[in-house]
């Protein structure tokens, strides 16, 4: 096991901190899914809205995967040591890759499936996800990693 100078129990804290964070969301979704009256989908399925969404999706995966190897090559060959600051620049393309993909799948559920609250879960669980992150970043991972 793996263990800080201090002698916390690191893969316990990150056990507690996913669980935690994963149960927050859960039911944040749960609790929007009933208000909205959205149907559940299957966890990671490539859910399209039609063929458009399912051709720019594709698209945007494509690009986004070479926008990410393009970041982390200059990143890395731009820094002295992969460190904290470069990994935290790899997050941050990461979650803008990501809110990207979901205002696109926002955009079409608007577009395209009149008449259901789809699109207003799919933007509402983006913002709580970012907020959810900058406030465990804020807090420095809620005190639990003494960073």
């Amino acid at each position: 096991m793996y263990y800080y100078d201090n002698g916390d129990h690191l893969i316990l804290k990150i056990a507690i901190l996913t669980g935690t964070l994963s149960l927050i969301i859960f039911i944040f979704n749960w609790i929007m899914r009933k208000l909205l009256n959205v149907e559940r989908l299957k966890w990671f399925s490539n859910h399209y809205v039609n063929d458009t969404h399912k051709k720019y999706d594709k698209r945007i995966r494509v690009i986004s995967v070479m926008v990410y190897l393009i970041a982390m090559f200059y990143l890395i060959a731009d820094s002295s040591d992969f460190g904290m600051e470069t990994s935290w620049y790899l997050f941050v393309v990461g979650m803008v890759i990501m809110a990207v993909q979901e205002l696109i799948r926002a955009y079409m559920e608007w577009k395209y499936l009149k008449g259901k609250n789809n699109y207003l879960f799919t933007l509402i669980q983006l913002i709580f996800i970012i907020a959810t992150v900058v406030v465990v970043f804020k807090s420095e991972f809620f005190g639990m990693f003494n960073l």
